[in-house]
């Protein structure tokens, strides 16, 4: 009978919904009644609340809160314009652009018939860069090329493990030898 009747109350989390869901349905599972899985979630998607309830927070209100708040520079820190509108910025932009045309005069105006210690300088200030071919470091080799080679290898691996094994050999007898001793 409780379990034609399930509800979800008003004041009850999802959590304890289920549990007391569980609890019905281990119950009539006791009573030898079971049901598939497909109708017990069917029953619990129609108990649940048509629609979410939503919260409202009430905030106070304050004069000030209430006012709306000039924009503040981060540049200056003064109210009533944004970073990229501060007089302040465009001023160190104009210098630096000032600035930049000054080293382009600077570098326009000088001759090629400047002094040695001048051109020692220039020199100082150029970089070089290597250039590789990709192809030299490519190495290809052909299938019987790398077989053999893994052959090898194998052979070696196998002679290695065969010294490992004799010298393992020795270091026992001679421990043993040791004890005896």
């Amino acid at each position: 009978h409780e379990y034609e009747l399930f509800m979800m109350y008003d004041n009850e989390s999802i959590s304890d919904m289920f549990t007391r869901f569980t609890t019905i349905i281990n119950s009539l599972k006791n009573l030898g009644k079971s049901y598939p899985n497909q109708e017990l979630v069917r029953k619990i998607l129609r108990c649940l609340p048509k629609r979410k309830k939503t919260f409202k927070k009430n905030f106070p209100q304050d004069e000030e809160s209430s006012k709306r708040e000039e924009p503040t520079c981060y540049e200056c820190k003064k109210p009533g314009h944004f970073k990229n509108e501060c007089s302040n910025l465009k001023k160190k932009e104009n210098e630096y652009v000032k600035k930049k045309k000054a080293m382009l005069a600077t570098w326009s105006d000088s001759d090629p018939s400047s002094s040695e210690e001048e051109s020692d300088e220039d020199v100082a200030h150029i970089a070089f860069m290597a250039i590789e071919d990709e192809e030299e470091n490519e190495v290809n080799f052909t299938f019987d090329e790398l077989q053999n080679a893994y052959e090898k290898l194998y052979v070696e691996y196998e002679n290695v493990c065969l010294k490992n094994k004799t010298l393992k050999k020795n270091a026992m007898s001679m421990s043993k030898e040791i004890d005896n001793l």
